[in-house]
């Protein structure tokens, strides 16, 4: 019998609602953001000022390194945290669950936030700008989350495809309503050198709400696949 099973009322909604673990995801993705934000910020303050990455110095190998430790900060961060609430629910491995956070987040690192850096180091731009503005772009790649999580979840639950779609639409909708925020209001654009790590915080802090109760739902007991019954025991036989 998994937690879930045994919380009450909640786990047993047909829509999957559980108020603890709705309150408990948005608290632990808020918390891994915010730790992973800023600790992404120094290792790329870090390569940028202290290891003086750049192309021209040959040091490619130390910024994949940086990189790909950003991504493990990533994957090892928030998917420990959200793995805290999915057990609940479904026997998911952690270690499956840590590695399909950590994928995405390579991407992320190698395509976006990386070059960033390296370039602002060659043209003698400020890193830690360079860093923001990479950090907020990269934030397009956030779906991709749900596609590489689905496929953990493609095991125990009958919905894992709409955690991808879940994704998806949570995702635009932040991005939709940052946009309008920023015509609203002006200055408040991640997207642009206008914007600030407050914003960037925001706007992943805001997907979770939304990410939150699709997770409840694509986990409620009635779509999950019933576990293979325990082989008898040859010893308990005898």
């Amino acid at each position: 019998m998994t937690a879930a099973s045994a919380s009450g009322q909640g786990a047993g909604s047909p829509s999957g609602w559980d108020a603890r673990l709705y309150l408990l995801w948005i608290l632990y993705n808020t918390a891994a953001f915010v730790t992973v934000l800023t600790v992404g910020f120094l290792l790329a303050v870090l390569g940028s000022n202290v290891l003086h990455l750049s192309l021209a110095s040959g040091r490619t190998l130390v910024a994949l390194l940086v990189a790909t430790g950003g991504a493990a900060l990533f994957g090892g961060v928030l998917g420990s945290l959200q793995w805290q609430v999915v057990k609940e629910r479904v026997p998911v491995p952690r270690k499956a669950w840590i590695t399909a956070n950590v994928g995405p987040a390579l991407l992320a690192w190698l395509l976006v936030i990386t070059p960033a850096v390296i370039d602002a180091q060659n043209t003698g731009k400020d890193a830690s700008t360079a860093y923001l503005l990479a950090a907020s772009q990269s934030l397009a790649l956030g779906p991709l989350l749900g596609l590489s999580q689905s496929t953990v979840l493609r095991a125990v639950t009958r919905r894992w495809a709409w955690w991808i779609g879940a994704n998806l639409a949570s995702w635009l909708l932040v991005d939709v309503a940052v946009n309008l925020l920023a015509e609203l209001f002006g200055g408040a654009d991640v997207l642009t050198a206008k914007g600030s790590i407050v914003e960037v915080y925001l706007t992943l802090i805001a997907t979770t709400p939304l990410t939150g109760r699709a997770l409840l739902w694509v986990l409620a007991p009635k779509a999950l696949i019933p576990a293979p019954p325990a082989p008898d025991d040859p010893a308990a036989a005898r």
